[in-house]
């Protein structure tokens, strides 16, 4: 009998063993030997062994590097614009400044302006400096000093509907072409009037030819005269020099606290061109 119990408890731990060995995984290869070291297996031995589970998928939205120290950025959210980085506005440099006795000069000024301011007094009244550039069509009076541009003004003509330079004296156009200023005097009307040297020689030729040729008007059995009186002068209708209107019988009006400029700048002898 005891020998009965004894083989039955031999078999019953033999079984036991045959199962704990088929539960247990079968390692082969590098495997098995690093199992069998009993040591902690790193992912470079995991490499080797070929036991590293593969990578996670590539996923381009999410953020792979951020500096150290830098906050995580946040992926904007459907429909949202991201808002720029704003940058340091550039310091803006000073204007200059020029200040010339009874002119009032532009907020940027002119070269002729910075020039000006720069020169010596004995120049300011040398003719030969200055220029006067008018276009009738853009209501434009523009002066120059030395070549450059001084300032510009708002300008009006005389009243006639007929284009074109003056012919005859009362046709009440303005003259077109290359003149001088050869007085200045105040006027009470006018606050100042700049006379100018018309008729030149080219308008009495014109006007010699068309009175031969029966073209200019009779007056009490006489044709008229070629005309005179032609200059600058200030305005006793501002209303209409503002509203761009041509009023006078053939001078160039401008308002008065420019003719009080004008006057103060320009000297004698100072071309003045006038154009369409």
């Amino acid at each position: 009998m005891g020998r009965i119990v004894g083989s039955f408890t031999a078999a019953l731990i033999g079984a036991t063993i045959v199962l704990m060995c088929a539960a247990e995984p079968v390692l082969a290869g590098p495997a098995a030997m690093l199992a069998q070291q009993n040591e902690p297996i790193t992912a470079g031995d995991a490499a080797k062994a070929g036991t590293l589970p593969p990578p996670p998928p590539y996923n381009p939205k999410q953020v792979q590097y951020v500096d150290p120290g830098m906050p995580t950025p946040e992926l904007p959210g459907p429909g949202t614009t991201p808002t720029p980085t704003p940058t340091a506005a550039p310091t803006p440099r000073p204007l200059p400044q020029v200040k010339i006795e009874g002119v009032r000069t532009d907020r940027v000024p002119t070269p002729g302006q910075l020039l000006f301011d720069k020169t010596r007094a004995i120049a300011f009244d040398d003719p030969f400096n200055w220029s006067v550039t008018i276009f009738k069509k853009r209501h434009q009076l523009i002066v120059y000093y030395k070549s450059r541009l001084f300032k510009s003004y708002h300008a009006v003509f005389g009243r006639s509907f007929e284009p074109g330079t003056k012919l005859w004296e009362g046709d009440r156009r303005t003259p077109e072409g290359v003149y001088a200023i050869i007085d200045k005097h105040p006027s009470a009307r006018w606050d100042w009037f700049l006379t100018l040297n018309y008729p030149n020689d080219l308008d009495r030729h014109r006007y010699e030819q068309m009175r031969d040729d029966g073209e200019v008007p009779h007056e009490d059995g006489h044709p008229v005269g070629v005309g005179g009186r032609i200059g600058i002068h200030g305005t006793d209708e501002p209303e209409l020099n503002r509203g761009d209107i041509n009023w006078t019988t053939g001078c160039i009006s401008v308002e008065d606290e420019d003719i009080e400029e004008l006057t103060r700048l320009l000297p004698k002898g100072t071309l003045v061109i006038i154009n369409p």
